[in-house]
């Protein structure tokens, strides 16, 4: 059960997860948290201060992310001995971290090993709180520090799991606990290296825990419990009739979530497609609401067509080889540019004469327009967005593929691509009309019945 950091936002939400998980404890839960929702912000501008001597900024952040950790245990541990040993505890928390800021103050530089140590405070505070807020409310819990049980390649700010070694910490440090009836509690997102050094899995990396330690564990099921009913038809922001999905695919769910649907991390699907573990999105609002179920065959369940996911903050950047034309070895030249920039293209388009890749927005784009080949010609095409309609009928019906490419003619967009996988079709349209494509789209497929 992995609860996010706006299912821990604050006392009512962590008095609402311990009530959660003690109706489940029959089922033997372990329970991996987030950091308290937008503590993660707060620490990256607290080691930004730090880096940059900042004090007059440094004190303030630091001053709100205690006010915020002591009203989660005052209104959270209602027991005055367990709520002032879990004071000294966070007190101790807080002197590290002030002396880590500290020394980040006087070098004046942010290591990327610095940084992990400084975010995985989040989680360590996060999870110690929850531990003492279920016992408070009658569970056997047990606090289990990630870095026993989370081992990774070593890697700062983005590492990789490793799973047969987090198999055998799992099975070692966390399997006697759930026999014994009690519930291990787990920072979500931060782990080890080879080293014993702290590392982090990036963000949004509680969800990636959270699956790998099922898959370690052989869990019948992965719950990630946030602030959304599940899965939904669309962005509610821009379509508030979006709808819940009963059930998808993991290819649909992986599809959804790298196009923009951030109910859950891409990567957090791959550790269960490994085992065929199936993963439940819940709301912790409507506990008792069935969420969406994720697995590999949805079955007779799923319909042909599942959500349209949309993102904005993408651009077009087309280049021209000095030819105009594609010369052999100018692709891998192209992207190899993109990767060493740190920018996975969303989409790429080829014809005889250039390429056209689309891209995030941002600072790591002019690094790898800087790095192409001499003499191509580049044209970024700046303000647009990206959407996405997903679902295995793409791939096994051609009347579906029909109607889809007929619906997005009519909506005029500048680049249309069938997903590799066959259970998308991405279009890109300018910003400005990204969302009015989004909610025509809806209409058309998830709130009319089509001829």
């Amino acid at each position: 059960m992995k609860f996010g950091g706006t299912s821990v936002a604050d006392a009512p939400r962590i008095r609402a997860a311990a009530d959660i998980v003690l109706h489940r404890v029959s089922q033997r839960p372990a329970v991996v948290v987030s950091a308290l929702a937008g503590v993660t912000d707060l620490l990256l501008c607290a080691a930004e201060a730090a880096r940059a001597g900042e004090r007059e900024g440094l004190d303030p952040v630091l001053a709100d992310l205690e006010r915020r950790h002591r009203w989660a245990v005052e209104g959270s541990v209602a027991g005055a001995r367990a709520r002032h040993d879990l004071t000294l505890a966070l007190d101790a928390q807080f002197e590290e971290l002030r002396q880590l800021l500290r020394s980040l103050r006087v070098l004046g530089e942010t290591t990327p090993r610095a940084l992990d140590t400084v975010l995985a405070y989040g989680e360590d505070l996060s999870a110690r709180i929850l531990t003492a807020a279920f016992l408070d409310a009658g569970l056997r819990a047990g606090l289990v520090d990630a870095r026993r049980v989370m081992r990774t390649d070593g890697r700062h700010g983005a590492a990789e799991p490793d799973l047969a070694e987090t198999e055998a910490a799992a099975r070692a440090h966390l399997l006697p606990m759930l026999t014994a009836g009690e519930v291990p509690v787990i920072g979500g997102f931060v782990g080890s290296g080879p080293d014993g050094r702290t590392t982090t899995l990036g963000r949004g990396g509680s969800d990636l825990s959270a699956s790998v330690l099922g898959l370690a564990l052989g869990a019948e099921e992965i719950q990630i419990w946030t602030d959304v009913d599940g899965i939904l038809s669309a962005d509610p922001r821009l379509v508030p009739s979006a709808r819940t999905l009963a059930r998808v695919s993991f290819a649909e769910a992986a599809e959804l979530a790298y196009y923009g649907a951030k109910v859950l991390h891409p990567a957090s699907i791959a550790p269960a497609v490994a085992r065929d573990i199936p993963v439940r999105v819940l709301n912790t609002l409507k506990p008792d609401a069935a969420g969406t179920r994720v697995d590999r065959d949805p079955g007779v369940e799923a319909a042909a067509l599942a959500s349209v996911a949309s993102r904005a903050g993408v651009c077009a950047v087309r280049i021209q080889g000095r030819r105009l034309r594609v010369e052999p070895g100018f692709l891998p030249r192209v992207l190899t540019a993109f990767e060493g920039a740190g920018l996975v293209p969303d989409l790429v388009l080829a014809s005889e004469v250039g390429l056209t890749l689309v891209v995030p927005e941002g600072p790591a784009l002019e690094r790898a327009v800087e790095a192409l080949p001499v003499g191509v010609r580049v044209e970024v095409v700046r303000g647009r967005g990206i959407l996405c309609i997903v679902g295995a009928g793409l791939r096994g019906e051609a009347g579906v593929r029909e109607r889809v490419l007929a619906a997005l003619a009519a909506v005029g967009p500048e680049m249309v691509a069938l997903g590799g996988a066959g259970t998308s079709v991405a279009a890109v349209f300018p910003v400005e009309r990204l969302g009015e494509a989004v909610r025509r789209l809806h209409r058309t497929f998830f709130e009319e019945v089509p001829a």
